[in-house]
């Protein structure tokens, strides 16, 4: 019985792409037959809703018959038939991911002045993947990037074919195409460009870290954009040591120059902060963060500095150690010369069991501080006992 049913449903299914093939033949002979080109898009129209089987074959010949004709194209409506049949076919080809049809999809950018056809045949060739045409369309995006535009009509122009070619590069998946794309999501345009290569970024490829050290690296840069960087890392699916080599590099930037422009400083400020609390998310083994950690201590305000406290009791290691041993010894000798700050009085409330979780190691380094402070008539019996915690913590 199962035997018999299998064979009706072979049969049942060959009959249907027998009449879909013939349905596509008579359209296929009726388009051949079209003397204009809005006649011609009736015909495709038809076959694109029909979704027949094969169809490709006959969006890749019509889409090669229209790119002949349409230098002779000398009316408005013709033009806009024109524009409908390239949009259409290069959805179609698109999705079917014919690769025989990437020549002429690009030949389509080329082409069409009309930005909605660019942008749908920049959107198929991504789809289709094929990564002879993937320089051209890089090179598209960063120039529409390089290129603001004042004028609105003109906006509109540039924002729908950069629209069409931050899609494509989304589905090329490609890494040449993320720093243009992230260039895209902070650059002149609209709200709804900027967000769609924000989105798309994140698509195109999973750890973007040499990408985003590049820009974070680079003296060409602004520093609201390579804040944006360091974000991005953080957004991104890139491993913990990853996210911590971009939050090492750009914690290091935040301080390679002194600013007087408020606006500029504030962005350094931020960008300090965020990084450094990705070093204490994620942790690193590289020395070279702690004199740049130690200048977030020194020189940060009160958040900075806290949160640079946070990260040396996570990444607990000698370091670490040596750094807030210095810190509490330094708040030790104001409290003794009795130059105390409200600022110190918070601090040390931080440092001292940070120091505890250290556990054994940079005991050494750690405990004779701690006995100080434990020691001293002048330190409150709240500080004495957080340092006796401390204290038994490290262990002897």
């Amino acid at each position: 019985m199962k035997r018999i049913l299998l064979i009706l449903v072979c049969c049942l299914t060959g009959t249907a792409l027998f009449a879909q093939s013939d349905e596509l033949n008579a359209w296929s002979e009726a388009y051949d037959g079209a003397q204009t080109v809005a006649e011609q898009l009736i015909y495709i129209q038809n076959v694109a809703d029909g979704q027949y089987a094969g169809s490709e074959v006959f969006f890749a010949r019509a889409l090669d018959r229209l790119l002949m004709q349409y230098p002779n194209i000398s009316t408005r409506s013709e033009w806009d038939a024109a524009d409908s049949c390239a949009r259409i076919l290069a959805a179609q080809l698109g999705n079917a991911q014919y690769k025989d049809a990437a020549l002429n999809l690009w030949r389509t950018v080329d082409t069409f002045p009309n930005p909605l056809v660019k942008a749908e045949a920049l959107i198929a060739l991504g789809k289709i993947g094929d990564t002879a045409f993937l320089p051209q369309i890089v090179k598209l995006l960063n120039d529409l990037n390089n290129q603001p535009q004042a004028d609105l009509a003109m906006r509109e122009h540039s924002e729908r074919i950069a629209y069409g070619a931050i899609i494509s590069l989304e589905n090329y998946k490609a890494p040449e195409g993320f720093l243009p794309v992230f260039f895209a999501s902070t650059g002149w345009y609209s709200d709804r460009i900027r967000n769609q290569a924000s989105i798309s970024l994140m698509n195109i490829m999973d750890d973007p870290t040499d990408q985003l050290l590049q820009v974070i690296t680079s003296p060409g840069y602004t520093y609201d954009i390579k804040h944006l960087a360091l974000r991005t890392s953080e957004r991104s699916q890139s491993s913990g040591d990853n996210k911590a080599r971009v939050a090492v590099a750009a914690l290091a930037e935040g301080w390679k120059q002194q600013v007087s422009d408020l606006r500029q400083r504030q962005e350094l400020t931020n960008m300090r902060k965020l990084a450094i609390n990705m070093i204490r998310l994620y942790k690193t083994q590289d020395a070279s963060v702690y004199p740049q950690l130690d200048r977030s201590y020194q020189n940060g305000a009160m958040d900075e500095k806290l949160g640079v406290l946070y990260a040396l009791d996570s990444l607990s290691s000698e370091d670490s150690a040596r750094l807030l041993s210095g810190y509490l010894r330094t708040i030790h000798q104001r409290r003794t010369s009795n130059t105390l700050t409200s600022n110190d009085e918070q601090l040390i409330r931080v440092i001292i069991p940070a120091m505890g979780n250290l556990g054994a190691t940079g005991r050494t380094l750690t405990r004779p501080i701690l006995l100080q402070v434990q020691q001293s008539p002048d330190w409150t019996n709240t500080v004495k006992n957080l340092a006796s915690d401390a204290l038994r913590k490290i262990g002897n």
